[in-house]
């Protein structure tokens, strides 16, 4: 681990092809913020991916980095959620160790929002939010990235959803970001989720503020 330094930044006035809606803020989550934020370096790399999106396209940035507050919010809220639909303890452990990490506030040992190296985001065209096929934070098969790679027999709605993923992806790719496979909005740069896949260095431990 090489710890940069570099600071938190506003997403919000980064790059005309970046709208923030800070998700959490407006679902009343506690310790959320009305903003979106990544470490400089990061928000740069989101800022190369917005320009590559096709003429008509921007960035919807939903989170950015996470609060430990906030993070522990969210494992608690999903917990319950995996509970009241009648799953045994051992099925809520699995489950949530696929979608929400545990919330550490140990900077050295952070879950990926913790560091400001993860985002989660979709895209919009002057229509709206491109389908996806699935909503954000919505915990279901239908959310891993490649799941209308695999699927057969696509309909014409499916089909558009896969294009729709897969420009996601590669833009986001393309500019040195890794995605998180159960969750087709989570991408991640610098952090330990990061490293792991690229064979790297982790350069982002986790930020308290």
């Amino acid at each position: 681990m090489q710890e940069t330094g570099e600071p938190l930044v506003s997403l919000s006035d980064i790059s005309p092809r970046i709208k923030v809606l800070p998700y959490y803020f407006h679902h009343n989550v506690p310790g959320a913020l009305n903003d979106c934020y990544l470490r400089a370096g990061a928000a740069q790399r989101l800022a190369l991916a917005a320009e590559n999106l096709p003429d008509g396209c921007c960035f919807v940035v939903l989170d950015g980095w996470r609060p430990s507050e906030v993070q522990r919010a969210l494992y608690e809220t999903i917990r319950e959620s995996f509970r009241r639909k009648g799953m045994n303890e051992s099925e809520v452990a699995r489950e949530l160790a696929k979608f929400v990490a545990y919330p550490s506030d140990n900077v050295d040992m952070p879950s990926p929002h913790m560091t400001g190296g993860a985002v989660d985001l979709t895209i919009a065209d002057p229509e709206g939010w491109l389908d996806m096929g699935t909503g954000f934070d919505e915990f279901t098969v239908k959310a891993r990235t490649d799941w209308y790679e695999r699927a057969a027999l696509l309909t014409e709605t499916e089909l558009k959803i896969r294009t729709n993923r897969r420009l996601l992806k590669q833009v986001m790719a393309n500019a040195g970001f890794e995605n998180y496979d159960e969750e087709w909005w989570h991408y991640d740069y610098g952090n330990q989720r990061w490293a792991m896949l690229t064979g790297g260095q982790a350069i982002y431990k986790g930020v308290r503020k």
